[in-house]
């Protein structure tokens, strides 16, 4: 197999998969499964990575690992959700239609990030 160039260090913390680089999850090597993610390590730099399993419904997110004891937990969810608001473009001044909730309406849906996070949406 040819060896990509490592460009862990140019990458963000999380990204999607498909907007990260051509191939890059066949350059790492497969560590672990659990909770609808793989763990991987890159074969150049040992650089951790969770992948978001394929699903037909939803996104591949990518997120670096930091501490492998971890890579299970939510440690890793107030990135995604991050990317999640980047991906819709922000907020607006409009409060979520959740009920008690007084968080800012994410552009393009009723609800506040945490509230649209909870539904499963991922992009």
């Amino acid at each position: 197999m040819d060896k990509m160039k490592c460009k862990c260090k140019e990458l963000p913390d999380v990204f999607y998969l498909e907007e990260g680089p051509k191939g890059f999850e066949q350059h790492l090597h497969q560590e672990e499964m659990a909770n609808w993610k793989r763990l991987y390590s890159c074969h150049s730099c040992g650089t951790l990575w969770a992948i978001d399993e394929w699903d037909k419904y939803t996104w591949q997110v990518v997120s670096r690992v930091k501490e492998r004891a971890k890579w299970t937990g939510e440690e890793l969810i107030q990135e995604r959700k991050q990317l999640l608001l980047s991906s819709r473009g922000g907020e607006t001044e409009e409060e979520c239609m959740w009920m008690g909730c007084k968080g800012k309406a994410v552009k393009g849906v009723a609800y506040c990030i945490n509230h649209l996070w909870n539904t499963g949406a991922r992009k």
